[in-house]
Order: C-alpha cells, then structure tokens, then sequence
C-alpha cells in the first residue's frame, strides 16, 4: 500500500541548510492545532492497516465483547438487581447498570487500544517507525490510532447492545442511538490513553494509569448514582468526561433525557477535541523531536 503526503518532514538536513535556523516554509507544523496538519488519505491507510491486522484474529477478538457482558448482566443486572427493592434514578437496575456495562466495556477497549496495543506498535514491534519512515506525518499516525481504537470500540458497541436488548435493559427507541455518546467518549479516552502511552518509556508505568483508570470508573455512575455522592466527590466525578459519556448513555437507553444533557454532551465533545490534540502533539514529540 503506498502512502503518500503532499508535505515534506522537516530534517535535521533541511535546518542545515537553512542555515541552522528553520525557515517559514519549514516551521508550518509548529503553528496551529496539530489536527490541522492531518492528511486523511495517509490517516486511512493506516487505520486499514489496522484492520486488515485485526481481522486475521476477529474470532479470538470476539470472543469477549460477546461473552463478558452476558456473564455482567446477569451478576450485576439479575443478580445484584434482585438485592434492590425499588427503582435507581427512576429506572430498573437492570436498566442502569446495563447502560454501566456496556459504557465500561466499550471505554475500557478503546483505552486498552491506545496503551499496551499502541505500546507494542510503538516500542517493541517498531510499526510506528516503520509508517513514519514514509511520508506519513506523526498527526495523521496518531488520528489513526485513535480512529481505530474508536473503530474497535464500535465493533464492540454494536454486540454488547445486542445483549442489552435481548435482556430488556434497553427501553427506548431512542436506543439506537446510544453509541453516539459512547463513541464520543472513546474518543476522548482514545486521545487521552494515547497522549499517556507517548510519555511512557517502561511498560510497567501502565500499572499506575490502569489503577487510575479503573479507580475513576468506580465513581463514574456505571453501577450507581453519582447523586448519592459526597458533594466534593460529585464534583470530581462530573469532571470526568467519562461520567457523561456512561450518564449520555443511559439517557439512550431509557430515553429519559434531563436538561443537564446538553452540558454534559458538549462538555463531553470539547474534551474530546482536546484530547486528540494533546495525543497528536506528544505522539510527534515522542517520535520525531
């Protein structure tokens, strides 16, 4: 597959001679937002790179999006749901904590993507040199990284709600549009995931980011409430984007939407932008500075 870039990298042999400075034709990548200086087609034929990979293995990799969240729902939804006399946030628990399971899983694939899967391409397999000894650009490298990862997220959206319909969690037609908010939030923890993996030089670091990772999902409303919260705690929670993400979700799912939706969802786009910008930055950083 041949990649191509109409805009040429700037090299050590380019500042020479330039006289050791960098010239205005040649410093055109520091101004700007780093999605700017993306070029799609290149971006593409890495992300098809990517599938073209993960479709040589799709019957080992669908083998949990297809399995865990059926053992989840009923643990969480029939099992611990039985424990719960009334009804949470004006819903079933089974309801609720459906729209926690799949906003889990699908975040957690999205961000696992971008960490040890990306870790490996970058470190131990070389694949990132190997693309970024084409024309391919750094941005356009990270973007599809992260468009992947969301790719895969969505493989993994459309199965798990397969599962909550047969199992009654989702009861509103407004259901097919509950990956909208998820796929939004995998963006966000796509770039984010990435921009960390850019800054890890020993594999062993992820233990403190997937310990974080998992610490903030506990509070994020996937299995209760984030009302029955401490107000500093509510607060915090709220500032994650991944607690409107799974809060967006559930609206979807039970298509009980509240005015503090719309802040929620335009939060939660902002961060994503965000995120991806700084995934773009330091991924250059990383393998080209």
């Amino acid at each position: 597959m041949l990649l191509t870039n109409r805009h040429p990298r700037v090299s050590l042999n380019d500042v020479a001679k330039s006289g050791g400075t960098i010239s205005p034709q040649l410093s055109w990548r520091k101004d700007g937002l780093a999605v700017s200086r993306v070029n799609l087609g290149d971006a593409y034929a890495v992300w098809r790179r990517d599938v073209e990979v993960h479709l040589r293995l799709w019957k080992m990799n669908l083998i949990a999006p297809a399995i865990e969240p059926v053992f989840s729902v009923l643990a969480f939804g029939w099992g611990l749901g039985a424990l719960v006399a009334g009804k949470v946030s004006g819903i079933s628990y089974l309801s609720f904590v459906g729209a926690g399971i799949l906003g889990l899983t699908v975040l957690m694939r999205a961000m696992f993507e971008t960490t040890y899967a990306a870790y490996f391409r970058m470190v131990f397999q070389s694949t990132y040199d190997a693309i970024l000894a084409t024309p391919v650009d750094a941005e356009s490298l990270a973007f599809a990284e992260v468009l992947w990862a969301i790719t895969h997220a969505a493989f993994d959206t459309l199965i798990i709600m397969i599962v909550l319909v047969v199992f009654g969690a989702a009861t509103s037609t407004w259901a097919v549009l509950a990956p909208v908010p998820l796929l939004i939030g995998s963006v966000f923890i796509a770039g984010f995931s990435l921009g960390v993996t850019a800054h890890v030089h020993d594999i062993d670091a992820f233990n403190v980011y997937m310990a974080a990772f998992f610490t903030v999902m506990l509070i994020c409303g996937a299995w209760f409430p984030v009302d029955v919260l401490p107000a500093w705690l509510r607060i915090i929670a709220y500032v994650i984007p991944l607690t409107e993400s799974i809060d967006l979700t559930r609206a979807f799912l039970t298509g009980r939407f509240l005015s503090r939706h719309v802040y929620e969802a335009t939060y939660l786009v902002i961060s994503a932008i965000i995120a991806c910008e700084w995934a773009m930055r330091s991924l250059r950083r990383r393998m080209v500075s």
